[in-house]
Formats: structure tokens, C-alpha cells, sequence
């Protein structure tokens, strides 16, 4: 297995690199907009139910964005790990891939348990539990995508490390 992925990223290496680096800069984009734009627009939102609706639609599309984003940052991943032969090189750099990879893990996680929290408030709103979905919602954009985009931007700072190896 580990030859019929060191061939596909020796035939498609620039490719590969283009598609991790892009969807690593779409995540991390894509939690700046959550956090920097989103949130202060639906702080001055005063209907309650509104409020609900509009961040239950916009973390709706969040997650359906995040999961093909995802899934190309981990094939890419895997792919770059197995066909650059890190196994076999520096240590050092081998030590980080592991670290970078155990962050990934942590950010993964992190994102079902977003996902897991929007469920709730998705079925809190059915119920009319309009303090459940804020709780949840408060969750989700104050503390769980600010500690994904810090972990995210300390993975991207161990790829820019690992660059250099």
C-alpha cells in the first residue's frame, strides 16, 4: 500500500501539496470568518428566535463546508506523509508530523463535538428551547472554533517547520 501511495504523490506531488495547502487555508479561513465576522453581526441581533434560526443556518453550511475540507486535508496528508519518506529521514521531523498529526486528531474530534452541540441546538430549537440552542451556540463560537483555529494555526506553523526538513 505504502509503494501505490509513495507513486501517486511522486506522479502528483505539486498537485497534493496545492490541495493541502489550500484546504488548510480555507479551514483556518473559514474559522476567522466565524469568529471575526459572524459573531459580531449576530451579537447585535435582538430577536431571540431569529438569532436562533440565523446561527443555526450559518453553522449548518459551516459543517457542510468543514467535511469535504476535511477529508482532502487528511487524503492529502496521508499522502504527503507515506510519499515524502518521512519514516525514513530526519527524526525531528518525523517527531512532528506525529505532533502535527496528533493536533489534526484533537481538531477532528473538536469538530464533532461541534457537530454533536449543533445537533442539540437544532433539536432544542424544535422544542422552542430557545436558551438551550443559545447555550449551545455560545459553546460552538465563543470556545470550540477559537480553540480549533488556535490549534490549526499551531499546525500550520509545525508544516511550515516541517518544510524545512
Amino acid at each position: 500500500m505504502d509503494e501505490v501511495i509513495s507513486d501517486i504523490f511522486a506522479n502528483y506531488k505539486v498537485l497534493i501539496i496545492f490541495f493541502h495547502i489550500l484546504s488548510a487555508s480555507l479551514l483556518v479561513g473559514s474559522m476567522f470568518v466565524m469568529i471575526f465576522i459572524v459573531r459580531p453581526i449576530n451579537v447585535k441581533i435582538r430577536n431571540v428566535k431569529y438569532k436562533c434560526i440565523n446561527c443555526l443556518k450559518i453553522l449548518k453550511r459551516f459543517i457542510y463546508f468543514l467535511v469535504p475540507d476535511m477529508l482532502i486535508l487528511l487524503s492529502a496528508s496521508i499522502f504527503m506523509n507515506v510519499g515524502m519518506g518521512f519514516e525514513y529521514g530526519d527524526p525531528t521531523a518525523f517527531i512532528m508530523i506525529h505532533i502535527k498529526e496528533s493536533i489534526w486528531i484533537f481538531i477532528a474530534f473538536n469538530f464533532l463535538y461541534i457537530y454533536k452541540k449543533y445537533l442539540n441546538a437544532k433539536n432544542a430549537f424544535e422544542v422552542q428551547d430557545y436558551l438551550v440552542v443559545q447555550e449551545n451556540i455560545i459553546l460552538i463560537i465563543r470556545y470550540l472554533v477559537p480553540l480549533n483555529l488556535i490549534f490549526s494555526l499551531i499546525a500550520v506553523y509545525f508544516g511550515i517547520l516541517i518544510k524545512g526538513y
